[in-house]
């Protein structure tokens, strides 16, 4: 069962499309191709919002945040903003401290306006959001074809990723989730349970670029383990995690609430998640009356190596014009005692 509503923010029409299945109600917006709310039952079965939302939609026009929007063309940080296909430099947005580029820049997918399409059937309903983008004025080579691919079961999202390109340029998709299982942002994440399948990370530099690959066991990083977030003003974490294996039918991430019992783990088929614990709030209201403060959410942004364009022995995420993109994301949700 879905609704679609039509509401007009900033002088742009909005779509937003509630989809109700047995265990997920989620409700998401063409701008974006985003998550606007998504609630799902805890242990008592009562349903509740499990990612964070802002009060009001004029909040997501710019979005630094990028508050559970799909992320695009470039997911993560590229040094210097530039990056070299075949002997050509290309020069981008630097929107992150004045000289890198982050998440694709200031007309990034976060800030676009999907088509849409609806099927409903019996076991799912699926949301196609779908883009032509010309890049060359941001700085990336060429023209895009975008599609990003909700499909809703009755306890799970799948997110699909698809690009085309007619010009060989780098494509690094993904979505960035703000998660918090407490239920319509009761508490923050710090107590919720966090794994995540992965002995290395990517190592940072003083302006968090991922600049090569570092092991992680048994330091303060290390969640192969299923514990409690923790986080403080020593440890932050907002870094790329290697995945130990590349494989979509393992769980290579979970978060768990022992309050409300609920239960998220994640498929993928990249082989990085990049774990950001919301060190820097802004300052837009949030639903439900809650104050926008740090550590009210934690993403788990599943993509290729950010910054691998200009890294040695890492994936680039260059896509050929004869290819064809194609990355998933899954989000299962449970109840567990």
């Amino acid at each position: 069962m879905y609704l679609v509503k039509k509401i007009d923010v900033n002088k742009q029409e909005w779509t937003f499309i509630i989809v109700d299945r047995k265990n997920i109600c989620i409700t998401l917006m063409n701008y974006g191709a985003a998550i606007y709310t998504l609630d799902v039952p805890d242990k008592d079965n009562k349903m509740e919002n499990v990612v964070i939302t802002y009060e009001n939609l004029s909040s997501y026009i710019k979005n630094k945040r990028h508050i559970n929007a799909t992320i695009g063309p470039s997911a993560g940080r590229i040094q210097n903003a530039e990056f070299k296909i075949n002997g050509e430099i290309y020069h981008l947005d630097k929107n992150f401290e004045g000289k890198h580029n982050l998440h694709g820049g200031l007309e990034a997918l976060s800030y676009t306006l999907f088509d849409y399409n609806i099927k409903e059937n019996e076991d799912s309903t699926i949301i196609e959001f779908a883009a032509v983008k010309n890049q060359k004025k941001i700085g990336y080579p060429g023209n895009q074809k975008f599609k990003i691919v909700y499909t809703i079961f009755d306890s799970e999202i799948k997110i699909d990723f698809f690009a085309n390109t007619d010009e060989a340029t780098i494509i690094n998709l993904t979505n960035h989730a703000y998660f918090n299982l407490s239920g319509n942002l009761k508490s923050d994440v710090l107590n919720q349970e966090m794994m995540i399948n992965a002995s290395k990370k990517m190592t940072l530099n003083e302006d968090m670029i991922p600049i090569g690959v570092e092991k992680i066991t048994e330091t303060p990083f290390d969640f192969l383990n299923m514990h409690p977030i923790q986080v403080n003003d020593l440890l932050e974490i907002d870094d790329p995690y290697m995945l130990n294996e590349v494989n979509d039918k393992i769980i290579q991430a979970s978060l768990y609430d022992r309050k409300s019992q609920r239960h998220l783990d994640i498929y993928t088929t990249y082989p990085t998640i990049v774990c950001y614990t919301d060190n820097f709030p802004m300052t837009y209201p949030l639903k439900y009356g809650v104050e926008n403060i740090t550590h009210m959410g934690v993403c788990f942004e599943a993509q290729n190596p950010p910054n691998g364009i200009c890294l040695e022995d890492i994936e680039s995420s260059i896509l050929l014009p004869a290819d064809e993109y194609h990355h998933s994301i899954r989000y299962v949700f449970s109840i567990k005692k």
